[in-house]
């Protein structure tokens, strides 16, 4: 914040995002010995490249997605070595000029997800049928090649996450201990702390409408009031969903969706960042999972998400998750092209004012990760390149904008630029 001549009032500067998914990183510190490796050197290893190739954000998961290495154990009782390892990338982050976005819960993993806190609940009914082993294994929560009897089960258990009050409960205490938390690196209170940019209340949520009629209802009432209770909590950072920014059945937008069954798991872009106690919208791009490949899907995708966040919601919009898979020489060439295409309508919005204000391409680990899989982009490939690229071409279009006054019923801090 800069103040001008002798007025005080606040003046803002543009902030625009240019950086990286990163789900590890609950982990990553807690390795103090791996082949001769230290976990917390690697993880600032990593910050300091990033920060040296102009990257300014890291989304994280403030959760584990191995059991092996918890940040809860059981409802309001937590790893302080988990807890320790966040603050450590926090810490880390703040000296190299890189703010977090950090999510409060999973959809997809059994281990610091939504299906464990049900699990836990004291209100939620007992469990009938087993955990899937696909998610004990460390898969995703999905219904792939089960009966229809315990796919309907694990769907319909799965949405009680977001009315189920035991459930309900456990989040909130885990929101309330992070934003509580004091950082025993550097002595700053999570919710004080500028080091973090935002709050996801949760990655991609799901609930099923197309055996759950009132689920769309469900997951708003739950981002309603959820995001409220972190503003209560927090009102010093940006809070958003962190979904991909499905239209639901019969809204005007349900025809750009990537898949048939999109309209179906609950999400709404326009209804679902419409609350004031929503800051930001936020897509994915998913092209392999949805196969969805052509470029010109891709394009559709975004500007009609940046039309709607500008038209309907105006509020800024991040491209919050992209990737491709990477299992062939050849496809390093068309991952750079997804991602030069992601770029260039960042780029743009940008030198237009429009609402698109960064993106978060998918992902980058430690050299500690034991299995990044085929999205991760290393620093050694060509891909890594192209992102240095843009992360210059970004600096030279914030460097051409103004400050603008801040608005006083915003976080002054946090705010993103016009």
């Amino acid at each position: 914040i800069d103040g001008e001549g002798d007025s005080d009032e606040a003046m803002c500067e543009p902030f625009f995002m240019t950086g990286w998914n990163s789900w590890d990183v609950t982990r990553t510190p807690r390795i103090r010995s791996y082949y001769r490796q230290d976990g917390q050197e690697k993880l600032t290893q990593q910050l300091q490249r990033a920060a040296q190739s102009g990257m300014n954000v890291v989304r994280a998961w403030a959760h584990t997605v191995d059991p092996s290495y918890p940040v809860m154990w059981a409802p309001g009782e937590y790893d302080e070595e988990g807890l320790k390892a966040l603050d450590f990338l926090l810490s880390e982050a703040s000296k190299y000029g890189i703010r977090v976005i950090l999510s409060f819960v999973d959809n997809w993993k059994y281990p610091g997800g939504v299906d464990q806190m049900i699990d836990w609940s004291e209100t939620a009914p007992e469990r009938e049928i087993p955990i899937p082993g696909s998610l004990l294994a460390g898969g995703d929560y999905n219904q792939d090649n089960l009966e229809q009897d315990v796919k309907n089960y694990i769907v319909e258990r799965h949405s009680l996450f977001y009315t189920d009050e035991g459930t309900r409960e456990i989040y909130r205490d885990y929101v309330r201990t992070l934003v509580n938390r004091v950082n025993v690196f550097n002595g700053r209170t999570y919710r004080d702390d500028p080091a973090i940019l935002a709050w996801n209340l949760i990655n991609e949520p799901r609930c099923e409408t197309w055996l759950i009629k009132d689920c769309e209802r469900k997951l708003q009432d739950w981002i309603e009031s959820e995001s409220a209770f972190v503003k209560s909590l927090d009102p010093n950072h940006l809070v958003t969903v962190g979904e991909e920014g499905f239209w639901s059945a019969d809204s005007p937008n349900e025809y750009a969706n990537p898949t048939w069954w999109a309209k179906a798991m609950g999400q709404n872009f326009r209804l679902n960042h419409m609350p004031d106690s929503i800051d930001f919208a936020t897509i994915h791009i998913w092209p392999d999972t949805w196969s969805r490949p052509e470029a010109s899907f891709q394009k559709s995708w975004i500007l009609e998400h940046m039309e709607e966040a500008e038209e309907i919601l105006g509020k800024p919009l991040l491209l919050e998750e992209f990737g491709k898979a990477v299992r062939s020489a050849e496809d390093t060439e068309k991952r750079n092209d997804v991602f030069s295409a992601a770029h260039e309508l960042v780029e743009d919005s940008v030198r237009e004012n429009r609402a698109l204000k960064g993106s978060l391409f998918w992902n980058w680990e430690t050299d500690l990760i034991r299995s990044p899989g085929a999205y991760e982009v290393n620093a050694g490939d060509p891909t890594f390149q192209l992102i240095e690229e843009h992360t210059k071409r970004m600096e030279e279009l914030r460097k051409q904008k103004c400050a603008f006054k801040c608005e006083a019923s915003k976080p002054q801090v946090f705010q993103l630029g016009p």
